[in-house]
């Protein structure tokens, strides 16, 4: 029986080409705005790291000595700094006490640094290249994958080894080949030698280092540094949240200094709740300390942010992305209320052969089921028609020039969306239309022939 209705369907959409083209080409419409729209919203906000995220926390204390505000209060805050938002880094001391404590399974330090990477003959160099400072953890707690070689160690985050870790595309832009292992880089004055090779590492968006943007199109750092050994190299982050008040009086402003300024970001791996709860609680037993010691005289703050709150918060999924899907789905709902229309009309056109059928014994069923399929297999032809103004939709979205453009592309899950929306859309169209028609009464149109 769903064979016999399904034969009938296709014989409606060939019998009315005019009708079908229009049906088609409305739903092709509204189904390219939507998905063009989805996929962007698809790409944003995916997890940067599937199976990782969920473990990882960005630990915050608050530490800074800033002035009072000068009404005569005890309590202080952050000078030029709004005292609720921005904050993420730390200082150096307070990343280093919190590493040294190993209250985590796996823990880092982790701020970006921007250099001229130079081999070490140098013949070729790389101009203000974005570096990773960070700790022995990182690789495997980010899941970086080794190409060559080996991780440095905790030990020669301890020693200040001058090593490094570079990925293999500045590799053969430094040294002609992707096994750079016991090659040399210079920067400022400072060799550092390679000791491994990864496989080019930029999770989406960035949630490590957002200073930089949460998107990048051209991939992440390519040059991994113990960061004790970089600043030891006299390299420093590039700006901080906030900096000691006597410090920025005396420098005329903030900067980078990680003794001074809080320009370090602390991750660290937690696994179970149990794990979290406790940390929190040693996050804060920690500023209560230094509070103690230190009498900066403001609240004792901080906080344990997991990756999905930190991204929330930082807004990087923007709101235009989310209204451009609102905006779409409004749009295809209007198409759809278009096509009820048309498929309204064309059923009813169809009366005296509907009623004639019913005359013969068949069901109700059985002629909303034909109409019900007639629409579906449209809205399918204009799934199909969907794909490649999709596709054009999505190539005009990378010419924009946004951090993101270069991600949007259609994977396979947005891929299965689309024909599973355009499937939705069909049945959703086909209902009323072939409700009306499925109540058309047999004797009347029998006796009007």
């Amino acid at each position: 029986m769903f064979a016999y209705n399904l034969e009938l369907a296709l014989h409606g959409l060939r019998r009315f080409p005019r009708s079908t083209l229009l049906v088609v080409l409305t739903v092709a419409l509204g189904l390219a705005a939507c998905m063009t729209t989805l996929t962007l919203l698809h790409v944003l906000s995916a997890d940067p790291l599937p199976g990782r995220s969920q473990h990882l926390y960005l630990a915050w204390v608050d530490t800074v000595l800033a002035k009072p505000k000068g009404n005569g209060s005890t309590d202080m805050a952050l000078d030029g700094i709004s005292y609720s938002q921005g904050y993420e880094r730390i200082k150096l001391a307070d990343a280093q006490a919190l590493l040294a404590a190993h209250r985590a399974p796996r823990q880092v330090v982790v701020t970006d640094m921007i250099a001229d990477i130079v081999s070490e003959d140098g013949k070729h160099a790389q101009n203000q290249q974005l570096i990773l400072a960070t700790s022995a953890d990182f690789i495997p707690m980010f899941g970086v994958s080794l190409r060559y070689g080996r991780n440095w160690t905790a030990a020669e985050d301890a020693a200040h080894a001058p090593v490094a870790v570079i990925d293999t595309d500045l590799a053969r832009e430094l040294f002609g080949t992707a096994d750079a292992v016991g090659r040399g880089v210079r920067l400022n004055h400072t060799v550092f030698r390679v000791v491994g090779v990864i496989v080019p590492y930029a999770p989406q968006p960035r949630f490590y280092g957002l200073n930089f943007g949460a998107y990048s199109s051209d991939g992440g750092e390519g040059l991994y540094l113990p960061y004790t050994a970089a600043l030891d190299a006299g390299l420093t982050p590039p700006d901080a949240d906030a900096c000691d008040a006597a410090y920025q009086d005396a420098h005329h402003g903030m900067s980078g200094d990680p003794k001074h300024c809080a320009s370090l970001n602390v991750w660290v791996q937690l696994d179970t709740p149990h794990q979290v709860t406790d940390y929190r609680r040693f996050l804060q037993n920690y500023v209560e300390q230094q509070k103690a010691l230190a009498g900066f005289g403001k609240p004792a703050r901080s906080t344990l942010t997991d990756v999905a709150d930190w991204l929330k918060r930082n807004d990087a999924v923007p709101d235009s992305a989310r209204l451009n899907v609102w905006l779409a789905a409004s749009f295809l709902l209007l198409c759809m209320f278009n096509v009820v229309g048309l498929l309204s009309a064309r059923f009813l056109r169809q009366s005296v052969e509907v009623g004639i059928r019913r005359a013969l014994g068949a069901p109700r069923r059985a002629i909303f089921l034909r109409h019900v399929l007639e629409a579906g297999l449209a809205c399918l032809v204009g799934g199909v028609l969907a794909l490649p103004l999709t596709l054009l939709g999505l190539w005009v979205l990378r010419q924009q020039g946004d951090e993101f453009s270069g991600l949007v592309r259609l994977d396979p899950t947005m891929f299965g969306a689309l024909f599973a929306l355009a499937l939705a859309v069909g049945v959703l169209v086909g209902l009323v239309p072939a409700w009306r028609v499925s109540r058309v009464e047999p004797g009347l149109q029998v006796k009007s022939e």
